[in-house]
Parts: structure tokens; sequence; C-alpha cells
């Protein structure tokens, strides 16, 4: 099996070599440390990785913002920024650029494993379908993943055949209706996001941060622990249309 490659842009030196043990640890092979924005984008074009971690404040000439945007001129790795604290304009400016996700440190490695594996999963996607929504619900409808895609207003506009499997809800009976509404979603730890953040993603052009499990009321009335991943489908003119939520059923029991 070929692991999957990540790259590490970030200047601190001991923070670095932190984060690539512990992406070690989880089975990734590790690219290379660039610690400045040129050195990120050779590095890059050189090594071609999977996903790139990106420190948001590098030393030099490009802070990781900028290197992103270079980097999108000239290939369309997956970006997730990393940083240690999050002012309204260093998001705004992040959120302008074709990053996956924005991590604030410190984060759990769940947390990043989750983003990591769902900016791969993403960038795959698209290789495969390419922009189109109606090649994309074709090859969602034969995914084992409970998968939503839902418009800028959290509407349902199509549910593949395993939501039904997962949830109880037909396909036919969720069309229009508020995700969030319907299967009462929130989070499954106190700690962690709960439905004002989810809601955030999906009002973002971008990823902002997903919990790594969330509950569903099920149309049994059961509870039931979930995974979530969502991102963004653009059209071809580059505008927003439409939300892709996959929920995947974790380990733990039902509850209720």
């Amino acid at each position: 099996m070929v692991q999957k490659k990540v790259m590490i842009v970030e200047d601190e030196g001991v923070v670095a070599l932190s984060l690539k043990s512990t992406l070690s640890k989880m089975g990734y092979t590790i690219t290379g440390i660039a610690i400045t924005g040129k050195e990120a984008l050779m590095l890059a074009l050189e090594t071609q990785p999977d996903v790139i971690l990106m420190d948001i404040h590098l030393k030099g000439d490009m802070d990781g913002i900028q290197t992103t945007e270079e980097l999108n001129k000239v290939t369309d790795i997956p970006v997730i920024y990393l940083t240690a604290y999050a002012d309204e304009e260093t998001l705004n400016r992040a959120l302008k650029t074709e990053s996956h996700s924005y991590l604030v440190k410190p984060f759990n490695p769940r947390e990043l494993y989750s983003n990591i594996e769902f900016a791969i999963y993403k960038r795959r996607l698209k290789e495969k379908i390419g922009n189109s929504r109606e090649k994309l619900e074709l090859y969602l409808t034969r995914s084992t993943d409970c998968a939503y895609i839902l418009d800028l207003q959290n509407r349902i506009v199509f549910a593949n055949p395993s939501s039904e499997v997962l949830t109880g809800y037909k396909t036919t009976e969720v069309a229009g209706k508020n995700v969030f509404a319907l299967l009462n979603l929130a989070s499954s730890k106190k700690e962690e996001a709960g439905d004002e953040t989810l809601h955030r993603i999906l009002s973002l052009d971008a990823m902002y941060y997903l919990p790594a499990n969330a509950l569903i009321t099920m149309k049994s009335g059961k509870m039931r622990t979930v995974s979530l991943k969502a991102g963004i489908i653009k059209e071809e003119n580059g505008q927003t249309r439409n939300i892709l939520l996959l929920i995947r059923e974790a380990a733990s029991p039902d509850i209720g």
C-alpha cells in the first residue's frame, strides 16, 4: 500500500520535528520540512506531496498565506493552515485562498488526522469526477458512506442510498430539509464544537473546524455517534454552490 505524503512548512524547529514525529506515527511519509515560503514552493514542486501543512506566520518575504497563493498558481496540492493564534483579518485572508482547512494550535492528533485524510479524499475525488455535481452524485450513489449535498442554506438537495441505511430517512423525504434540524446534529463532547461552529463551516468558503465525532438522531428516535467530513463544492467558474457532507458511523454504540 502506497503511503500518503505530507509536507511540513514550519519555521519553528521544535514544532516542526514534533509534528513530523506525530505524522510518522500516523503512517504518513514526510516529504520534507520547509522553513520559508520560497523553500516551500521549491520543495512542493520537487516532492509532490498529497497535502501540505502550512504555518501561517512564517518569517521571510512571504507568510504562509502568500506562499499558498503562489502554490495555487502552479499546483492543486491541498493546504492545511496551522497557526497559534487567529485574528479576524488573518482568517479573512486565509479564506480567500484555495486552502482546505485552518487548524489553531494546539490541535489534537485526531483532529489533524481527520483534516489530512479529508483533504486527500477531496483531491482524489476531484481528480476522478472534476467539478460536475452530476458526476459527483453518480459517484456518491455507489459510496458506502452516508452523503448529502446541501445548498448554502444547509438544505438537502441530494442524499445517497447509504444515507437511508444510516439514518432511516428515505432519500425522497429529506429533500429540502435542513440537515441540522432533520438529524438534530450536535457535538458528542462538550469540549468540541457543536452546531454553531458547524454552521460556520457551511457559511464560509473553507472548512474551519469540524469535530471528529458528533451525535445524530435517527428516524427511529435513537441517537448514533458518527464522524463528520464537510467540504465546499465549487463550479467551474470558481463560485461556491453546494456543500458536501459525509457522515460515517463511529465505533460507539447507538444511544437510546
